[in-house]
């Protein structure tokens, strides 16, 4: 197939994803306004100096251009109100849309401009791939067509992703963007009580974004000299890595579909300590295979963190029991595969002339 993927090219899920039809033999062309690695070969769109909302429809003659000279099967694209809005303003078709989660979940909800915008594109996709149910229902309560909305979550590489061996004691790793949905403020906090009580433990965090200047000011005023660390943005073999040493994994987010960096850290071993929210409940349940903690408590964070460093024969029960359920629900060479067969089926209607 001939797919042109319309994504920000800068993020690491976009460049998995091509990667990923290019290794199953598929021709993928890139557009994007941001720049990616050279190695992705993103086509550029016009980026005006202008808000999102006018910069990304003042791309659509650009683009449409473009897909009418490359011709894809599938216009693939990535994130609904702004990519998805630019390639429903082009006129590409057939159109598929992934949402990524806050897209619909919570931007949606809290803005009329981001629901309008969300409606219009879902309503002209002849294909919505959600990479969780709570997603799914969303674009549906936002006009998608139920027969065209799918949920599949895109998986993880568990050939990359290893069960780790050998545990560092008291080492907590987050791997969360540094962007407000994320709170690692709580997290923060949650282990400064932590660190206070247990003396081995120690906090690295992973990532990087709007907020990373000020929590690494939070974490020098509140967390012991030497027992926390910030790493910025690390390739899929330093992640694999730190999870796999990892005896905990934390996330605070107040908001996920399925988070690709909790299927990573049940790959790898480190136990989850989780928000109790929607998305995350769809992987894990309390006790089982994470301990769930309210979303913005940071005493109940902080009493989780310490029952999973306690408790070394839980956290072998839940390494076991999530590599388990990984490699049953997560393996992206056969979930991806359900999202090509998707494709390929809107390609060949398209070419049987049936209607969209």
């Amino acid at each position: 197939m001939r797919i042109a993927t319309v994504s920000n090219a800068a993020v690491v899920h976009t460049q998995r994803w091509v990667e990923t039809f290019r290794r199953r033999g598929h021709e993928v062309g890139v557009w994007s306004l941001e720049p990616g690695p050279e190695g992705l070969g993103v086509r550029a769109l016009p980026a005006a100096p202008l808000p999102a909302f006018l910069r990304y429809p003042l791309a659509a003659p650009a683009l449409a251009r473009a897909l009418a000279d490359f011709a894809p099967d599938v216009v693939d694209a990535h994130y609904v109100p702004n990519y998805g809005l630019l390639a429903a303003l082009a006129g590409a078709r057939p159109l598929s849309v992934s949402a990524w989660g806050s897209d619909l979940l919570v931007a949606g909800p809290r803005d009329a401009l981001q629901r309008a915008r969300a409606r219009f594109v879902l309503g002209r996709a002849d294909l919505v791939i959600a990479d969780a149910e709570n997603l799914a229902r969303a674009a549906r309560a936002l006009g998608a067509a139920p027969e065209r909305v799918h949920a599949i979550p895109w998986g993880i590489d568990l050939a990359r992703f290893p069960l780790g061996a050998a545990r560092e004691p008291g080492l907590i790793f987050s791997a969360r963007m540094h962007e407000p949905v994320y709170d690692l403020e709580s997290v923060i906090d949650a282990a400064a009580r932590v660190l206070a009580r247990v003396p081995a433990a120690r906090l690295i965090l992973a990532g990087d974004g709007s907020r990373r200047a000020a929590l690494e000011r939070r974490a020098a005023e509140r967390l012991p000299a030497g027992r926390f660390g910030f790493l910025g943005q690390v390739d899929a073999a330093a992640l694999a890595d730190w999870l796999g040493r990892a005896e905990v994994y934390v996330s605070a987010s107040h908001s996920d579909s399925t988070s690709v960096s909790l299927l990573e850290a049940m790959a790898c071993g480190a136990a989850p300590v989780v928000s109790d929210i929607e998305g995350n409940r769809e992987w894990v349940e309390e006790g089982v295979g994470a301990r769930l903690f309210p979303a913005g408590d940071v005493a109940a964070m902080a009493a989780a963190l310490e029952a999973a460093l306690a408790d070394g024969g839980w956290r072998a029960r839940v390494r076991s029991h999530n590599r388990a359920e990984i490699e049953r629900r997560a393996d992206a060479a056969t979930n991806m595969g359900l999202i090509e067969a998707r494709f390929a089926a809107l390609a060949a209607g398209v070419r049987a002339g049936r209607p969209r």
